[in-house]
């Protein structure tokens, strides 16, 4: 009788349609440890949950994604909504975590809990349940556990929640939403997925049904407004500006002798740099206090309320000092050729989908300089145009200016076969003598790069493991410089033609010019337009250039730091800037950075070979 009496007087009550952030602040939800934050549900100091929870309520709405850092609240959000819609608007609801042991625990330490503290449910628990599916008296049923199909191919479900879906089996989170569908035909359902960034180990972005989920939502960024100059920014850990600079979270740059960052000493200068009017904001509770003030989503592309997605980093309430030490020593590991780190910094504390080839487009910035590529650029004392062949008659290609240590981008692209090659060379305008072809693939024969320069007035060229090479001068001195003297390239080198012709080819080292032109983009000497062509090929010019990264090893036994260029298969832009590098060296635009003379011991050396 008490149930029925409790089912009458629940009829007779007006339903409670407040926002749940109302309804749960209002004493309805009481929070328990390990809660970090006990006591009644309040959201005045987290405002960035407000809206995810009204999105939870909008009934137009079928799908909300949060994408948060670690330890920021998104499974709390979670809770809060178990208990609004079982007090409210019952109905199944399925909550999948990323393995079963951890759903029994989740359930224990914290859903059972939060459900005990919300008055309007609690009176619904039976006396007896299984922590694995817990039918309250209503006829609402709560199910919980891990990905495992068993869990995912039963029961329909009104209500889906994904925690740390990142971390699921391949094709699971699809299998998981199969369950709503029954609802999803009456514009009924709800699938909440919260869950850092990923993908998880060994699989890629394109891989990661995450990272598919969360990008068909409409995006919602948190915004802050400045204290200075009253302008909204995103609060996140970096940005950087259209000139190049930076802004967000800043330190000033201490290292120790063997490269590495001085942790201790850069987290002592720690502040927060606004990218409007590059003013200072310290880490304090007054910071963070106006910044949940002011904060504010901000929607990117289209406004579909059917599904959402809502981003934000821990900035907003982690130390920085804290965050500036994970990432100097994740940015150490990264210089050693551990690039983990790294990868999990972006994942757990930025909140931002990251894998190897994203992690290495990324770390490499450009500067963007506001230049038109049609117009004359008063310091151009040359252009070279230079090519990396690849299969199927493939050429890549680049064409940039060059004034005094300094060069600009003017084209980058890929085109088919000999003919295109001197049409690119023509509408940039470049002489047959600076035209560059890398002889790595397929040089020799008729349709080979020896023939095709020798036909042209073109130039060989070819990266090589050598660091320097002996040139000897006119006055019989020998000196080392960064690539070997002039040889020839015969394209019909092993048969019957063999000595007729010959393609002037020069041999770097591939390891000097990779330094150079790395000195050159840190220097900002290395300047690339602020719009590109085209956005596809912006990209891809983007993904080349930085896939090929210096790693440093030390060796604490000797005392001595050793470095190389790893490589990759698509980093073709980056030899093609090698290429550049070389021409700019043979024009006398850039010094050679290893010309010296040698020793007595070396001259013998040579002169005996």
């Amino acid at each position: 009788m008490g149930n029925l009496g409790q089912k009458i007087a629940d009829a007779l009550q007006p339903k409670d349609t407040r926002p749940t952030h109302e309804w749960a602040s209002d004493g309805n939800v009481e929070l328990f440890p390990p809660v970090t934050r006990t006591g009644i549900f309040d959201t005045s100091g987290s405002r960035h949950f407000i809206p995810i929870l009204d999105a939870l309520d909008d009934e137009r709405t079928r799908e909300v994604n949060i994408l948060k850092p670690l330890r920021s609240g998104g499974s709390l959000i979670g809770d809060i909504h178990l208990c609004s819609v079982m007090a409210r608007n019952p109905g199944g609801y399925l909550n999948v975590f990323q393995t079963e042991p951890e759903a029994k625990n989740y359930f224990f330490d914290r859903i059972e809990k939060t459900l005990q503290g919300c008055s309007q449910v609690a009176i619904h628990l039976p006396y007896k349940y299984e922590w694995s599916e817990l039918r309250l008296n209503t006829g609402a049923t709560i199910y919980t556990g891990g990905p495992a199909l068993s869990n995912l191919q039963s029961k329909g479900v009104r209500y889906l929640r994904l925690d740390e879906c990142w971390m699921y089996p391949a094709g699971r989170i699809v299998e998981a939403e199969g369950r709503v569908g029954d609802y999803l035909k009456m514009e009924m359902s709800k699938i909440l997925r919260i869950s850092q960034a990923g993908p998880y180990e060994h699989r890629t972005l394109d891989e990661c049904e995450w990272y598919r989920a969360y990008t068909r939502g409409t995006m919602h960024e948190w915004e802050v407004q400045c204290e200075h100059c009253q302008k909204y920014f995103e609060p996140v850990f970096s940005g950087q500006r259209e000139d190049g600079s930076f802004w967000g979270v800043t330190w000033e740059h201490f290292k120790k002798q063997n490269g590495d960052w001085d942790l201790a000493k850069c987290c002592a200068t720690v502040r927060f740099e606004c990218p409007h009017c590059g003013n200072p904001l310290l880490d304090c509770p007054k910071t963070k206090s106006e910044w949940n003030r002011t904060g504010r989503y901000k929607i990117l592309g289209e406004n579909n309320r059917r599904r959402v997605s809502f981003h934000f980093e821990c900035v907003i309430d982690y130390p920085w000092a804290d965050l500036v030490e994970l990432w100097l020593d994740a940015s150490n590991a990264y210089h050693r050729g551990d690039i983990k780190p790294k990868i999990q910094f972006y994942q757990k504390r930025r909140a931002i989908f990251k894998d190897e080839s994203s992690l290495l487009r990324t770390g490499l910035h450009l500067s963007r300089v506001p230049y038109e590529i049609n117009k004359d650029w008063p310091e151009e004392q040359s252009r070279f145009a230079t090519f990396d062949r690849q299969a199927e008659d493939l050429y890549w290609w680049t064409v940039r200016a060059w004034g005094l240590e300094k060069s600009r981008r003017l084209g980058f692209g890929r085109c088919f076969g000999e003919g295109d090659i001197k049409d690119v060379a023509t509408k940039y305008k470049v002489t047959p003598n600076h035209v560059g072809i890398d002889s790595g693939f397929l040089p020799k024969g008729d349709r080979g790069v020896y023939a095709m320069c020798c036909r042209n007035g073109w130039m060989a060229m070819k990266g090589d493991k050598g660091y320097e090479y002996a040139h000897r001068l006119n006055d019989g001195r020998l000196i080392r410089k960064s690539y070997a003297p002039l040889s020839w390239g015969d394209p019909e080198i092993g048969t019957k033609g063999e000595g007729r012709r010959y393609s002037p080819l020069v041999i770097y080292s591939k390891s000097q010019m990779n330094q150079i032109v790395q000195s050159l983009i840190d220097s900002k000497r290395w300047e690339e337009p602020i719009e590109g062509e085209n956005k596809d090929v912006e990209e891809e010019y983007q993904a080349q250039m930085s896939s090929r990264r210096k790693v440093e090893n030390f060796d604490e036994r000797t005392g001595q730091k050793k470095s190389y260029w790893k490589e990759s298969q698509n980093d073709h832009a980056r030899d093609l800037a090698n290429e550049q590098v070389l021409f700019a060296i043979l024009s006398n635009l850039i010094s050679d950075p290893v010309i010296e003379r040698l020793s007595k011991k070396e001259e013998q050396a040579v002169e005996s070979k």
